[in-house]
C-alpha cells in the first residue's frame, strides 16, 4: 500500500549550532492515520474554507465518535480557516504538517471575533483542571494572518505536550501564549520560531514550562514574558525586539514571582533604552551575549543590574548552600537530541497488533510484541509501530516480560499513542545489538504501572520522546528524554543522559529520580507528590535547570528532603517550591560529604521558595 509522506525537519550538530536538514518521513496507509486531504477533503489551495475539516481532523485523532487516537497529517499546502480550531478532548492531538514551511494553517485576514489559530483547551477563559495531556503539533506553520488583535496559538498542556519544530507568524497579540487560562504547563516548546507578534512567548501560571531553541523575530515589545511560573530556557534566540525577557511579579506577589533559568541567550537588534533582560523575579542566566541593548540586565534583587552586554553567569538571589561549593566542578557537556532519519519506505514498517498485540484484553503481550520486532530485525526494516489507544479502561497493552529491540528496529511508537503497561519484569531492553540510536515514542501508562525502558548497552543511544515510562541506564550508553513524563534511575557509573521537560510524580522513600554515579543533565522539571525528589550518589553529577515542585501537603514529620545529596554534587539552578492546602518539605536539601551530614530545611527557607541557584560541596572531577 503507498505511503503517505511527510516531511519533518530535522536538526544536525555542528557543535551546537543549528543545521537545517529536511528529511522524509511517512505514515502508513492505516486506519491509525487520517489525512486532511484524502479522508476529509481539505483543499489547502489557500482559497476554499478547510476549517471543518480540519476542526474534525482534531476531533477524530483525539479520539472522538468512540474510535482510537491517531496521527492527523496535513499535506503541504495552505489551509485557511475562517474560525479558531479548538482541541476539546482531554487526550491528544497528534498533529504533523508535511514540512514546517510547506504546511500552513492561516487565518483569514479581519477574522472578526477570532483570538487565535489554534486553540489546545474548550475554554478562552475561567476556572479549569489540570487534566489535559498529550498535546502534540510538530512541522507547520501557524499563521494569525492580518488580525492585529489574534494570538498564534494558545497552548495548553499538562504533563505532557510539545509543540516541535513549529513556525508561529502574525502582526496579533502574542505568538505563543501559554497563559490564557492562567493554568498551564508543565509542557515543551522545542525548534520553534515566533515572529512579528506585540510579544513573542508568554507564560504564565503556574506548573512550569520548558523553552528549548526558541527563536523570536521582530516582536514589538518583548520577545519572553514570564510571570507566576517556572520556566527553563535553553539557546533562546531574540532579534529586531526591543526587551529580550522581562521577568515579571504579578500583584506584587513575592512568592509569584516569575523563575527563569536561561542556559544559553543570544540577544540582538534590541532597545538602546531598554536592558536585554528586566528581572523582577528570580533569575538564574549563564553564556548570554546581547547587542544593541543599554546592558544585559537590570535586576532590584541582590544580583544587581549587569552593565556589560555578555553574561557569563548570573544569579539574582545569591547561591544557596550547605557547604562551600566546589570551584573544581565544571558544568556538564549539553547534548542535543541525536538526529535520525524517519524511515520512508512503506515494505519497512511494521504494525505489532497485526503480530497479536491487542489492546484491552488485558493479557500479556510481550510474546506478540517480541514477534514484532523479530520479525522486522530479520528482514531489515526499522519501525514498529502501536494503532493508537480507545475506550475504556481496560484499553491498554501489557508487558510482563523483557522484550529485546535489536537488529534494524530503530523506532517504536503509538499512532497517535499507545497506552502500555508493565508488570514487575516488563520491559523494552536496548543492548548491543541494538540499532546504533533506538527511538520510543508516543508511549504511556497514563496512570497504570509503567512499561521499563531500559539501556543497558555499551554505547548505543536510548531516545525516549513524549512517553510516560520509567528510564533506566543499567550501561554505558548514551540516553535522550524529551517531553516526558517519566521516573529516572541511572545505576551505572560513567553513563550521560539529557533530559528536556521530566515530569515524574508520587511519592518515593528513594527518590523519583535517581542518579548513582552517572551524569544527567536536566532542562524542565516539575514534581508532584511527597518524599524524595531526586536523589545523587556514589560520585553522580546531576544539573537541573527550572524546577517547580509542587507538593499537595506534605506532614510536619516528614524529613524526607526533596533532594538527597550523597557524596555526590547537585547543581539545581531556578527552583520554585510551593503547596496549596498543607505543608512544603520540611527538609529541602540533606547533604552528606564525607562523615559530615547537614540540612536545609524549612526553619532556615520557610515555606514557599524560591531560588536563583544551589550548588553543592561535592569536589567531583569531570
Amino acid at each position: 500500500m503507498p505511503f503517505r509522506q511527510v516531511a519533518l525537519l530535522f536538526v544536525l550538530i555542528a557543535g551546537r549550532g543549528l543545521a537545517a536538514e529536511p528529511l522524509r518521513i511517512a505514515f502508513p496507509a492505516d486506519p491509525s492515520v487520517i489525512d486532511a486531504r484524502k479522508d476529509l477533503g481539505a483543499k489547502g489551495d489557500g482559497k476554499t474554507d478547510d476549517t471543518e475539516a480540519l476542526q474534525k481532523g482534531i476531533d477524530l485523532s483525539c479520539g472522538a465518535e468512540g474510535q482510537k487516537t491517531k496521527a492527523f497529517f496535513l499535506p503541504n499546502g495552505t489551509y485557511k480557516i475562517s474560525k479558531t480550531l479548538v482541541v476539546k478532548k482531554a487526550l491528544g492531538p497528534w498533529l504533523y504538517g508535511e514540512s514546517r514551511d510547506g504546511t500552513v494553517i492561516r487565518l483569514a485576514d479581519a477574522s472578526k471575533g477570532v483570538t487565535c489559530v489554534i486553540r489546545m483547551h474548550p475554554l478562552e477563559k475561567g476556572k479549569t483542571s489540570a487534566d489535559w495531556f498529550m498535546r502534540n503539533i510538530r512541522n507547520l506553520t501557524l499563521d494569525a494572518g492580518d488580525n492585529p488583535e489574534a494570538d498564534g496559538i494558545r497552548y495548553y498542556a499538562t504533563n505532557s505536550g510539545i509543540l516541535q519544530n513549529v513556525r508561529i507568524i502574525g502582526n496579533g497579540k502574542v505568538g505563543l501564549n501559554a497563559g490564557f487560562l492562567d493554568q498551564s504547563g508543565p509542557n515543551l516548546a522545542q525548534d520553534v520560531v515566533v515572529e512579528g507578534f506585540e510579544t513573542g512567548v508568554l507564560s504564565q501560571w503556574i506548573w512550569g514550562q520548558t523553552l528549548s531553541r526558541i527563536t523570536v523575530k521582530k516582536c514589538r515589545k518583548v520577545g519572553l514574558v514570564v510571570s507566576a511560573n517556572v520556566v527553563a530556557v535553553e539557546d533562546l534566540v531574540v532579534e529586531d525586539t526591543p526587551l529580550a525577557i522581562h521577568v515579571q511579579m504579578p500583584n506584587d506577589w513575592g512568592h509569584w514571582a516569575g523563575v527563569v533559568a536561561l542556559v544559553g541567550g543570544k540577544f540582538s537588534g534590541g532597545d538602546p533604552k531598554l536592558p536585554a533582560i528586566q528581572n523582577d523575579g528570580i533569575l538564574y542566566a549563564r553564556n548570554v551575549k546581547s547587542t544593541g541593548f543599554k546592558m544585559a540586565i537590570t535586576s532590584g534583587w541582590p544580583g544587581g543590574n549587569v552593565t556589560t552586554a555578555d553574561v557569563a553567569e548570573y544569579t539574582s538571589h545569591g547561591i544557596k548552600k550547605l557547604f562551600d561549593p566546589a570551584k573544581d566542578t565544571k558544568s556538564l557537556e549539553i547534548r542535543r537530541e541525536p538526529a535520525g532519519a524517519w524511515e520512508t519506505d512503506p515494505a519497512n514498517w511494521v504494525c505489532a497488533d497485526d503480530f497479536g498485540a491487542k489492546a484491552g484484553d488485558n493479557k500479556d503481550d510481550t510474546e506478540a510484541i517480541q514477534k514484532a520486532i523479530d520479525a522486522a530485525a530479520k528482514t531489515g526494516k526499522t519501525t514498529v509501530y502501536f494503532r493508537g489507544c480507545g475506550g475504556g479502561d481496560p484499553n491498554w497493552f501489557k508487558v510482563d516480560g523483557e522484550i529485546k529491540v535489536h537488529g534494524s528496529v530503530k523506532h517504536i511508537l503509538g499512532l497517535g499513542w499507545a497506552r502500555i503497561l508493565g508488570g514487575k519484569q516488563g520491559r523494552f531492553v536496548i543492548t548491543d545489538d541494538s540499532a546504533a540510536v533506538v527511538k520510543f515514542q508516543n508511549i504511556d501508562s497514563f496512570g497504570g504501572t509503567p512499561v521499563v525502558l531500559e539501556n543497558r548497552s555499551l554505547k548505543k543511544t536510548l531516545v525516549v520522546e513524549s512517553c510516560g515510562v520509567t528510564i533506566l541506564g543499567t550501561g554505558a550508553g548514551d540516553i535522550f528524554a524529551t517531553d516526558c513524563p517519566a521516573k529516572v534511575e541511572l545505576r551505572k557509573a560513567g553513563q550521560k543522559m539529557w533530559c528536556r521537560q521530566l515530569n515524574p510524580e508520587g511519592d518515593s522513600d528513594t527518590g523519583l529520580v535517581v542518579n548513582s554515579g552517572a551524569e544527567l543533565w536536566i532542562l524542565g522539571m516539575k514534581f508532584e507528590g511527597t518524599g524524595v525528589r531526586v536523589r545523587t550518589e556514589k560520585a553522580g553529577r546531576t544539573e537541573a535547570y527550572g524546577t517547580f515542585n509542587y507538593g499537595p501537603g506534605v506532614k510536619d514529620n516528614d524529613t524526607r528532603p526533596m533532594f538527597d545529596v550523597l557524596d555526590a554534587s547537585l547543581a539545581v539552578q531556578g527552583l520554585r517550591e510551593l503547596c496549596f492546602g498543607g505543608n512544603c518539605w520540611p527538609v529541602k536539601v540533606r547533604e552528606q560529604q564525607g562523615a559530615d551530614t547537614r540540612l536545609l530545611d524549612s526553619k532556615k527557607e520557610g515555606g514557599w521558595i524560591g531560588w536563583s541557584t544551589y550548588s553543592s560541596g561535592a569536589k567531583v572531577e569531570k
